[in-house]
């Protein structure tokens, strides 16, 4: 089970994009509410056991991006009760991290949503490691040469 799970997470952007902001239904929450992608960001730190979220978005916009939270809760959770959604390789990964045995936490401040992802097990971290890690490397080449 260990080497299954590690694999679908290493592996979940093989047959999608890693994350597909314009067709992937859970993403394109975001990406379809007009100016939120620009201004917001999100980024991931990894955790003794997992990982932290940090979605910060500027104040005019936290109605659209509360619009867009809802949408992606709502498809994240037809996902997790087994409907055959295809989503990208991050929402493949995270729907297998939730589905075994991961533990989702939600902060929301003035300006941020923070979201950790974490276990409680040397496997579930690992695993969550290795999507965080992967999000990260995947964030770090989409801002190369970008000043923000």
């Amino acid at each position: 089970m260990v080497l299954i799970l590690v694999a679908a997470v290493s592996f979940a952007g093989d047959k999608a994009p890693w994350v597909d902001m314009k067709d992937c239904p859970i993403c394109m929450n975001v990406s379809t509410k007009e100016g939120l992608m620009d201004n917001m960001t999100w980024e991931h730190y990894l955790t003794a056991t997992g990982v932290m979220i940090v979605s910060t978005v500027k104040p005019q916009y936290q109605p659209k991006f509360a619009l867009a939270k809802a949408g992606m809760k709502e498809m994240l959770g037809k996902v997790l009760a087994g409907e055959d959604i295809p989503v990208c390789g991050y929402c493949t990964s995270l729907s297998s991290l939730l589905k075994e045995g991961a533990k989702a936490e939600n902060f929301v401040t003035k300006s941020s949503d923070i979201m950790l992802i974490s276990s409680v097990d040397e496997v579930g971290i690992a695993s969550i490691h290795v999507h965080a890690q992967k999000t990260i490397d995947f964030l770090n080449s989409a801002h190369k040469g970008h000043d923000h």
